[in-house]
């Protein structure tokens, strides 16, 4: 009995392992799509960023997984943290202006993306000082109710 419970045992993981697991297979048609799609959104969230318009930024960010946010080695574990934080150290008459540089979208399945970016963002202050940080950007996008939002972010610069 023992005997034909180890044989069966190795079997099933002979086959298991032989065999390829396979993913979603997507259409080029439809990743092309869904590349599009979180390309739009993407830049519509960066024109918001250059504005320091923080409520429509947050449009397009769901924290329903509650998986954090880091930038620049702080982690917050909430978004509203990371926007309290961003909000409250906002100087008035800061601007903004960010350049892509380099920018990847790797489409995952049909719900799921991952976009990273490089490159710089010129700021500067109400003092009249200015600044340029060269950045690095990871974005996990979930399509939640027909939309395409952030669930998971990792931003750093180099200054």
């Amino acid at each position: 009995m023992k005997k034909t419970f180890t044989i069966s045992v190795v079997f099933f993981l002979l086959i298991g392992l032989s065999e390829h697991s396979k993913g979603q297979n997507l259409t080029s048609q439809s990743i092309s799509l869904i590349k599009h799609q979180v390309d739009s959104v993407f830049h519509s969230m960066i024109k918001a960023a250059e504005n320091l318009d923080y409520d429509l930024i947050s449009k397009g960010v769901a924290d329903k997984y509650s998986a954090g946010f880091i930038i620049n080695g702080s982690y917050y574990t909430t978004y509203s943290s990371l926007i309290s934080n961003l909000t409250s150290n906002l100087q008035s008459g800061t601007k903004q202006k960010i350049a892509i540089q380099m920018e990847k979208i790797t489409v995952l399945t049909n719900n799921i993306v991952l976009l990273t970016a490089t490159g710089d963002s010129m700021v500067e202050l109400n003092t009249g000082q200015s600044f340029t940080a060269t950045f690095f950007w990871s974005f996990v996008y979930e399509k939640i109710e027909n939309q395409w939002k952030v669930v998971q972010s990792h931003q750093s610069n180099n200054r």
